[in-house]
């Protein structure tokens, strides 16, 4: 397995990995890929790296960044690799609102996800939703001559077959997700602003602790 490092920061190791190294864990969906291609095209580069088990090399997070570039035919990409079961701090929910709210049911191991790149039997798409304890934006805006062109790939194994009724109920999930995350971290910025308040007014009127509050 051969890995050029591209950089080394914040303790997280970014490299240029052989794309034919790297195991997807579930499917794509059509319709993103044809987006996410069309950006990758018009930006002529990857912004961000995708991530992976360093040990499996199961991509963990960007498989679709992935599939775009294996169908493009590029030999290399940048990857954030991690040790998936070393770092307890590494969480599989499946919605985007499992980042913040803990439910055991909703859970996925790592073993799991793991089991499912190293044998293939892939998940069905946006099965998983992966937590990590740094920022998955790491930016690194590679050019993609960067990455050895050569002939385009088949990914059609890879991905799920869906009708154009499937694919526009799967972007109205999308958009039903993030509108369930914004609303809750919404409603959670109410709250700490009204804890906030409460303790600036309890200093205000407290004689013995009102010395130490100089706004």
């Amino acid at each position: 397995m051969t890995v050029t490092i591209l950089a080394e920061k914040s303790n997280l190791k970014i490299a240029l990995v052989p794309i034919d190294e790297l195991k997807p864990h579930e499917q794509g969906s059509p319709i993103y890929l044809e987006l996410l291609k069309d950006e990758i095209l018009r930006d002529k580069m990857l912004k961000y790296p995708i991530i992976a088990d360093e040990k499996t090399r199961v991509i963990l997070d960007g498989m679709h960044r992935w599939l775009v570039l294996k169908s493009l035919g590029y030999a290399l990409i940048p990857v954030i690799l991690v040790d998936a079961f070393q770092n307890p701090k590494i969480r599989v929910g499946r919605r985007r609102i499992h980042r913040y709210v803990s439910d055991l049911v909703e859970e996925v191991p790592i073993s799991r996800v793991i089991q499912a790149g190293s044998s293939g039997r892939l998940m069905k798409p946006r099965t998983t939703r992966h937590f990590f304890p740094f920022s998955k934006f790491q930016l690194v805006n590679c050019p993609l001559d960067q990455l050895t062109k050569r002939n385009p790939q088949d990914v059609s194994e890879y991905l799920a077959k869906m009708s154009d009724e499937e694919c526009e109920l799967t972007i109205k999930d999308w958009f039903k997700e993030i509108k369930e995350e914004l609303e809750f971290l919404d409603k959670r910025k109410k709250e700490v602003e009204n804890e906030m308040t409460e303790f600036l007014r309890a200093l205000r009127t407290n004689g013995n602790t009102s010395r130490y509050y100089h706004p």
